[in-house]
């Protein structure tokens, strides 16, 4: 009889060991916190242009449009590699349309070969050289010009830098206000952000009469780079 009181007890002691270990587990709720977003800007100078240079060319037949098209391009792209500028930097977009009798849709006068060809400048310092090499060469017409970053990534690291600090100073004076005290983080949450490309507004420069271009100064300015983050502060 003894015996079965005994293991009677023991086993309500277990019973309500295992009772206090589920309670101790279950969670409580969880911290109060400060949720802020906080953002960054980093202004740097570009190291990179994107040039956007346009050869028109026309002809009675598609055949002679193209013709004189190709051998600009290739004048072009010649003297853009005595400036150090090759293949792999240089890209083309080529169309061929009719050109109609003015006033007659019906009939066509001869042919318009049009060559977009974008040329990426890793010497920001010779952007307006090829802009003027490129005129001078037989192009018609340049119809965009951008600046950016080859790497944009240590950049973007110090603007993200810069909105945790921001995120941080809001959390710091609404703790203040409420007469409260951070004590650590919960989350931390990277919202994104962007790299903008500086781009040269109306940026189209034409041959001039005479057959000789015109000086092209260049201002390459700066690029923004931005991010953003939101954190959840701890607080007591």
């Amino acid at each position: 009889m003894l015996k079965k009181n005994l293991w009677a007890v023991l086993m309500a002691m277990l019973l309500c060991l295992g009772m206090s270990s589920v309670a101790m587990a279950a969670p409580g709720p969880g911290p109060a916190v400060i949720s802020v977003s906080g953002q960054g800007r980093a202004d740097v100078a570009p190291d990179m242009a994107v040039v956007n240079i346009g050869i028109v060319t026309t002809g009675k037949t598609a055949q002679l449009a193209q013709a004189e098209n190709a051998k600009v391009a290739s004048d072009v792209t010649a003297a853009l590699g005595q400036l150090g500028i090759f293949s792999k930097d240089i890209q083309t977009h080529y169309t061929m349309s009719p050109v109609y009798e003015k006033g007659d849709y019906r009939k066509t006068a001869g042919y318009r070969a049009s060559n977009t060809v974008t040329v990426t400048v890793n010497d920001v310092a010779k952007t307006g050289q090829v802009i003027d090499t490129a005129l001078k060469s037989g192009a018609t017409d340049v119809n965009g010009l951008s600046f950016g970053l080859k790497d944009a990534r240590s950049v973007r690291n110090t603007a993200l830098q810069m909105a945790v600090q921001d995120a941080r100073s809001k959390a710091d004076a609404i703790a203040a206000a409420l007469g409260v005290k951070i004590v650590g983080i919960q989350n931390v949450k990277e919202d994104g952000g962007n790299f903008a490309r500086y781009e040269v507004a109306n940026a189209r420069l034409a041959k001039l009469d005479g057959g000789a271009a015109a000086d092209t100064p260049v201002s390459a300015g700066t690029v923004e780079v931005n991010a953003d983050v939101h954190i959840d502060f701890q607080i007591q």
